[in-house]
């Protein structure tokens, strides 16, 4: 954290109403003002559903993970402090660790405590009024989920009350509790009270309930819970299993284990069983549509299993819950690429994987799930990789790639998915990341994408140095099929889409952002990219360059999203061709 001037603390201090000076005679002195508590807490991350991909993830039989934001309160190259003494928390203790970070910096009593939510400016703990939780200043919905969870009040608890700093930690509380006066719950999915703010919030609550024992937090909880046992929770009867309703069960078993209300415990076990053998295909794919919540779904879903062992010993869900959960993590084993890192296929960063080495399959089918990978070495790091996606239609995290490939070889990411940016539906990076045009996909000239429509794989050949398939889809309104043909030994991929004759079409290709153009011009057959690695990438096609982007803004176009709200700019190719096939061939040397 870097520590603000007296100027600047002054500054903001004066811009809500804190500074003055003291009631003797024109000229005395003024009165010292207190130095605020200034924090700088996480921006715009759902730290919970991409933080658990970081650490609990990768070791499903480790301790509990825990399920609150990561420690981003440090500064970059600032030692961590010698953490003091976390505070037994109340009976029953339902977690192994800490339920939150703790904040750096000392939460001082009698000092203004300042929240920082970049971009927005600093506000006062104590100083938030009505208009500021109905009207907040950023609009990015991260964001505003994270400031109205009340996440952030968690790690300065932990750290007031550790230095037992009783008035800031009342001060918090007293915030907490305004919330509800000030926003209540009007029944409907707005200013924080849609299903994914509840349970973020009940979290909060647990987390604060734990560390102080509150009489105030129990009915609090109970508002939250009231929302995950009506129409808005997120999974049946009213929407599909889904990662946000497997995290408000866990939430509320928490809740009702922390103030003794077994019947909120039995009814989100109930929901835990009934919806366990529903968030995986039989091979284990996540039908969230994304890499990087197949490995949050099995770690919630193994944390599912724990928590029915602890309130249920003996529960006959526990052992098939494990089971899917172990497939599950196998998938996420074939999601990982040769560098460590997770392909980005839907909503998905480029976050660690899960490493496996002692395995010899060279290939993992899934109809179900509409997701095949293939490698051959899980050791050799300048092994082929490619994941083709097909199956039914968009769902959850996933994005318009149906029939898109991705494909990595001898030691570089080649053909890419664009990853995760936003959920602001109004962000043109956002719609981007979800939109065709950033997959690897082919299009046909002026007709319209079908939501509706799914793509079935119609063959598959496998030999020992090259794999082949064969799909097909009606997802514009007419017929469509694509041949992918991987060859490992000469580091090509080959690529052939149909459409009708007549039927121009335009196939879409996005490079890793690593790759550096060297030649390509509008009609001609063949361009030249090259890798910092030296090595150089090489595409052929049967029809005709249409373009080559990179970072484009008007339109967007040419971006790949490493991390949340990160962009770099990438080639985008695109190829035109008048109907009837086209076949592409990129080449690694």
């Amino acid at each position: 954290m870097k520590r603000i001037t007296s100027a600047l603390a002054v500054t903001l201090l004066a811009s809500l109403g804190l500074t003055g000076v003291g009631a003797g005679q024109a000229g005395a002195a003024p009165e010292p003002t207190p130095r605020p508590n200034v924090f700088q807490v996480p921006p715009d991350l759902d730290a919970q559903d991409f933080a658990l991909t970081q650490d609990s993830a990768l070791a499903p039989d480790g301790g509990a993970p825990t399920i609150v934001p990561n420690d981003r309160l440090r500064a970059a190259g600032t030692p961590a402090p010698s953490p003091a003494p976390t505070p037994s928390p109340p009976s029953p203790p339902s977690a192994a660790r800490p339920c939150a970070a703790m904040a750096e910096q000392p939460v001082v009593d009698g000092r203004p405590i300042l929240a920082q939510l970049p971009p927005a400016a600093a506000f006062r703990v104590g100083g938030i009024n009505k208009q500021f939780w109905q009207n907040p200043p950023v609009k990015d919905p991260t964001w505003r989920l994270y400031f109205w969870s009340l996440r952030w009040v968690g790690p300065l608890v932990r750290r007031a009350q550790a230095d037992d700093q009783k008035v800031s930690v009342e001060a918090l509380l007293q915030q907490v509790a305004r919330f509800y006066v000030d926003n209540p719950d009007t029944g409907k999915s707005t200013l924080g009270w849609d299903e994914g703010g509840s349970l973020r919030r009940l979290e909060t609550l647990n987390c604060l309930y734990r560390m102080t024992g509150d009489s105030r937090l129990p009915a609090l909880m109970a508002k939250e819970v009231n929302v995950q046992f009506g129409p808005r929770y997120y999974g049946p009867p009213y929407h599909a299993v889904h990662n946000h309703g497997l995290m408000a069960n866990l939430r509320v078993v928490d809740a009702g284990t922390l103030v003794d209300r077994p019947d909120w415990v039995q009814r989100a076990s109930a929901r835990l069983r009934s919806e366990s053998g529903l968030a995986f295909t039989s091979r284990g794919t996540s039908y969230e549509q994304s890499s990087q919540y197949q490995a949050i779904n099995a770690t919630l879903w193994n944390d599912a299993a724990r928590t029915l062992e602890a309130v249920h010993p003996g529960d006959p869900a526990i052992a098939p819950i494990r089971a899917a959960v172990a497939r599950a993590y196998h998938v996420a084993e074939w999601l990982t690429e040769p560098d460590g890192k997770i392909v980005q296929i839907g909503d998905a960063t480029k976050a660690p994987g899960r490493v496996a080495t002692g395995r010899t399959e060279t290939a993992f089918r899934d109809d179900a799930g509409g997701l095949i990978v293939g490698r051959w070495s899980w050791k050799d790091p300048n092994t082929s990789y490619y994941t083709v996606r097909y199956g039914p239609r968009l769902r959850a995290h996933g994005h318009h790639d149906k029939t898109s490939v991705t494909w990595s070889t001898a030691g570089a990411r080649v053909l890419v998915g664009s990853g995760y940016f936003s959920y602001e539906r109004t962000n043109p990076f956002a719609a981007y990341q979800r939109s065709p045009e950033s997959a690897n996909v082919a299009i046909p000239v002026g007709r319209q994408l079908d939501v509706r429509q799914s793509a079935r794989l119609h063959s598959a050949t496998l030999r020992s140095t090259r794999h082949r398939y064969m799909l097909t889809d009606r997802v514009y309104g007419v017929n469509h099929s694509r041949s992918v043909d991987v060859d490992h030994p000469s580091k090509t991929l080959i690529v052939a889409d149909a459409f009708p004759a007549g039927q121009a079409g335009h196939q879409i290709w996005n490079l890793d952002p690593a790759w550096q153009l060297v030649s390509a011009r509008g009609g001609a057959k063949i361009a030249i990219f090259r890798h910092p690695d030296g090595r150089s990438l090489r595409i052929d096609t049967t029809g005709a360059l249409a373009s080559a982007v990179r970072g484009s803004t008007r339109p967007v176009a040419g971006w790949n999203y490493p991390g949340p709200q990160q962009r770099v700019a990438a080639w985008q190719v695109k190829v035109r061709w008048n109907g009837g096939t086209v076949r592409t061939t990129f080449t690694v040397r």
